[in-house]
């Protein structure tokens, strides 16, 4: 065995380098990379980002390569402690990345910059993020309107949005463009302030097996709200609206018209709270000319005639299976991950 080979053998024994020749790069206090940045810096494709445990204090940076970020030993915590010189977010991804275990606090920029900073702004390219926590950013998740797909797995959104300024209302948990797809999958949203829990302009919306929640101090608009239409498909989602929302509808479809391609929408399973008395509540508001499928929904806190409103006689609904509830049901608050 020549030596080139021996220190080949020797780095991919370390875990330096996987059977493909990418690159395993380690981040904390007493590894090679001191900061999340620094190691991204450094990244190339099919690299991963191995980051332990601990919290990032002002952590910023863009990813133009197709890397995996992943956390050891526990969740690691990026905070912001200082508006974001990039004037988007903690992390900006360009590209097909994975981002696995990571906590974004603190994301803000300032009035002139937008009042939108961002735990993550997604840029393009196919984003994955699981396990993950967003929480007290003036948005959780921001993406432009450029094709490509967000998934997100068994993750949480809370308590992001801003009270008062510019952003006021417009910054949400979640605000997706009109990408290609959005698909959130077994996870927890809650607690938007002012703003939506989710809000989408994707081609196409799945929320599956997911909770998205008011709680009972909670002062989100919209639960669900997809102002482009698009394919929209809920399935065996719990949806609560608590009694300080500060407005009415709870999943909203087309209300702002140029309608994506294709549009419908599909929910089945899904059961819908509602708490709420000082705005008139509906569950499901349709401002396009559809017919919406709505079949097993579980409904407490609305009327029949609240459940499926027709906005201005544009769209109708097909209705099966629906059972009404006399008693509040029990919403989990459980992180996902």
């Amino acid at each position: 065995m020549v030596v080139s080979d021996k220190l080949m053998l020797a780095a991919v024994l370390c875990g330096t380098f996987s059977a493909a020749g990418a690159a395993t790069l380690n981040v904390g206090p007493k590894q090679t990379y001191r900061t999340v940045a620094a190691a991204i810096a450094a990244a190339n494709d099919g690299d991963t980002i191995l980051v332990r445990a601990g919290t990032y204090i002002n952590d910023f940076a863009e990813i133009d390569h197709k890397i995996t970020l992943r956390s050891a030993g526990g969740m690691a915590v990026l905070q912001a402690t200082e508006n974001i010189p990039n004037e988007k977010a903690i992390l900006i991804t360009d590209t097909d990345i994975t981002i696995d275990g990571f906590e974004f606090t603190g994301a803000r920029v300032t009035d002139a910059d937008g009042a939108n900073g961002a735990g993550i702004r997604y840029q393009g390219g196919n984003l994955t993020i699981r396990n993950c926590w967003f929480r007290h950013n003036q948005e959780g998740l921001l993406g432009d309107a450029l094709p490509g797909t967000i998934k997100i797995e068994r993750s949480e959104f809370s308590f992001n949005g801003d009270a008062t300024g510019p952003g006021a209302g417009t910054t949400h948990n979640i605000y997706a463009g009109n990408n290609d797809v959005l698909d959130i999958e077994d996870s927890y949203f809650h607690h938007a302030v002012l703003g939506h829990e989710i809000k989408s302009r994707a081609l196409t919306t799945i929320i599956n097996n997911t909770r998205v929640t008011d709680g009972p101090r909670g002062t989100a608009s919209y639960s669900i709200d997809l102002p482009n239409g698009g394919v929209g498909v809920i399935t065996n989602t719990v949806v609560e609206q608590g009694p300080d929302s500060v407005n009415g509808g709870m999943i909203v479809y087309g209300e702002e018209g140029n309608l994506n391609p294709t549009p419908s929408l599909a929910m089945r399973n899904v059961t819908i709270v509602n708490e709420l008395t000082q705005h008139v509540p509906t569950g499901v508001s349709l401002y396009a000319p559809i017919t919406a499928a709505l079949s097993g929904t579980r409904v407490y806190g609305l009327t029949s005639a609240q459940l499926a409103v027709s906005e201005g006689g544009q769209g109708s609904f097909d209705i099966t299976g629906t059972r009404w509830l006399a008693k509040r049901p029990h919403v989990s608050g459980k992180p996902p991950f």
